[in-house]
């Protein structure tokens, strides 16, 4: 059995953009005690929220946490992070990646018999 917070973190697993009335029903939650979860998920940095709209998202820095659990390979998944320096060139499974900017990126990286997802974050 799922719980609420379950719930609504596989609503927002898709990265796009959810309105709060639609979630709160889908969870059969108070409006007024999703309002508090967003509120407290935004300051945690968990959900970009656009109070003019009232709609919410997964931050990306967080999606990649989420893995569909329904998914199931025989074969092993690779997971691992890798830094490229200013101005450098990086090859994975013959393909390039190069860093134009002028700070280290970070590239956390999803595998299994080829590249499943890249996500890139600035070093801070």
């Amino acid at each position: 059995m799922s719980t609420k917070l379950e719930k609504l973190l596989n609503l927002l697993s898709d990265n796009v953009w959810h309105n709060a009335d639609q979630i709160a029903s889908a969870l059969e939650i108070p409006q007024d005690k999703l309002q508090q979860v967003i509120t407290f998920l935004a300051q945690s940095d968990v959900v970009q929220h656009n109070p003019a709209t009232n709609q919410i998202k997964i931050n990306q820095n967080w999606k990649t946490l989420l893995i569909d659990q329904k998914e199931t390979r025989p074969e092993a998944i690779a997971l691992g992070t890798i830094i490229i320096p200013p101005q450098q060139t990086l090859v994975i499974q013959c393909t390039r990646i190069t860093n134009l900017t002028d700070a280290s990126l970070e590239l956390e990286i999803r595998m299994d018999n080829r590249i499943r997802e890249i996500v890139i974050n600035k070093v801070r």
